[in-house]
């Protein structure tokens, strides 16, 4: 079928935002996919994430990338469905239109105890975007859902937000606590030792209950001022889910027509305010053997898949330094042209989960995780993103955490290889969550 053809937006003025005309008769009779009509609203604030607090429809989404993309939102559905389905129903579509979602860390393992589904892909009903000073908004229609009062609704209720309040702590608690993270990495070293695994990453979840109630939106806003080279993001399924968020500095793939990049995101020392103590930091991310030794499974790993997806890649000689505003990590960055007729759900199936976030040979990891970690880690290291005809982009969702009422359940993991320390990997997970601890008052 020929994808239906889109209008130029139409530019609205403040009190003109219940103006939102849907297809013509005609063009939905001639419809199979789904319809994108697009509005300019004329503001002069810019789009936050706390515009979705007031959104009157579920799921909800908010999406920055690193790449320092323009910051989207989006919410409710006209479909929902698997990647192949939505990708099949995107062929017959208007262009523009974009499939969001993602997953749990491992589908099928153990009971989720999670209030979210498993995983999520849907064609929100309206999506808001900004670039520069333009605030662009979609609407999408199929012939089961012509909808747009409840947006313009939305809309015209949408204000100025004022600046939220950091909220305290009143209890933590941390599984696992420090006694029984040691004896999962001593188990994981003899089975390296052993020759079983190369690479395991065990991860741990810390829950906050939060003196105040604060919406995920409004925390995600304080979090993207503290991390502000990372994918921003913020997803909340259903009204009783909770939401899940965070500030993840690791790209899973970005993909353009047939070119597709990634990269390995591992090794990790903090940063220094003090230039001198930074550079040494630095120096020992860069010839700590332990540091490159956990990188190299990634890239090793990562350029086998490469290989089973792309008619011909590359990657970098040696790892560059990733820098954060408190973490910095060894990357190395992989290019590379996809086979014909690969889909993103192939993509999605060959890459995820990386050794950055599993671990080495993955079958043997993945089983390790499952049979030592004492918490379900839903969907922390899961992927996230979004899918359009022309490209993709997904992030690996790390640096996160899922808020429901007023608790915080704040994920963060370590790669345990051969000469890796208990303690000093315990401190490494302190310093991976140190940012969501700064917006958090004592």
């Amino acid at each position: 079928m020929t994808p239906l053809a889109s209008h130029d937006p139409i530019t609205l003025h403040t009190g003109e935002w219940s103006c939102l005309d849907g297809p013509s008769a005609s063009e939905l009779s001639s419809a199979t996919g789904v319809l994108r009509r697009e509005w300019i609203i004329n503001d002069d604030f810019s789009l936050s994430p706390s515009w979705l607090e007031s959104a009157p429809l579920f799921p909800k989404i908010f999406w920055r990338s690193r790449s320092g993309g323009a910051p989207l939102l989006a919410f409710g559905q006209v479909a929902t469905g698997s990647v192949s389905d939505l990708a099949g129903l995107l062929s017959n579509s208007d262009p523009g239109i974009r499939v969001f979602g993602g997953s749990r860390f491992a589908l099928g393992s153990g009971v989720a105890k999670w209030p979210f589904p498993s995983e999520v892909y849907f064609i929100p009903k309206a999506e808001v975007t900004r670039a520069g000073a333009l605030t662009k908004l979609a609407i999408h229609f199929t012939r089961d859902d012509l909808e747009t009062s409840l947006v313009s609704g939305w809309l015209n209720g949408i204000d100025v937000m004022s600046k939220q309040r950091k909220p305290g702590i009143l209890t933590r608690f941390d599984q696992p606590h420090f006694s029984q993270w040691s004896e999962a990495v001593q188990l994981a070293l003899a089975q390296i030792s052993a020759g079983e695994l190369d690479k395991v990453v065990l991860a741990r979840q810390s829950t906050f209950e939060l003196a105040e109630k604060i919406s995920p939106y409004a925390l995600l806003a304080l979090l993207m001022s503290e991390t502000p080279a990372c994918f921003h993001f913020c997803f909340e399924p259903t009204k009783t889910s909770g939401a899940f968020l965070g500030a993840s500095p690791e790209q899973l793939y970005r993909r353009l027509g047939p070119s597709i990049e990634s990269e390995a995101v591992a090794g990790t020392r903090p940063r220094s305010l003090d230039p001198a103590e930074d550079t040494r930091l630095e120096s020992q991310l860069r010839e700590y053997s332990k540091e490159r030794l956990e990188h190299q499974f990634v890239v090793d790993e990562l350029s086998r898949a490469f290989r089973r997806l792309c008619a011909d890649f590359s990657h970098d000689e040696k790892p560059t330094v990733l820098k954060l505003s408190r973490l910095q990590h060894l990357r190395t960055q992989l290019s590379g042209r996809l086979a014909d007729g690969l889909s993103d759900e192939a993509i999605l199936d060959e890459l995820h989960p990386t050794p950055a976030t599993c671990g080495s040979p993955t079958t043997k990891a993945l089983a390790f995780i499952e049979n030592n970690e004492c918490f379900d880690r839903g969907w922390y290291a899961g992927p996230l993103g979004w899918i359009s005809r022309e490209d993709a982009e997904f992030c690996v969702a790390i640096r996160s955490m899922h808020m429901i009422g007023n608790q915080l359940n704040v994920f963060a993991g370590a790669g345990i290889v051969a000469g890796s320390d208990a303690e000093r990997e315990w401190m490494e997970l302190e310093d991976k969550i140190s940012g969501v601890l700064h917006i958090l008052a004592p």
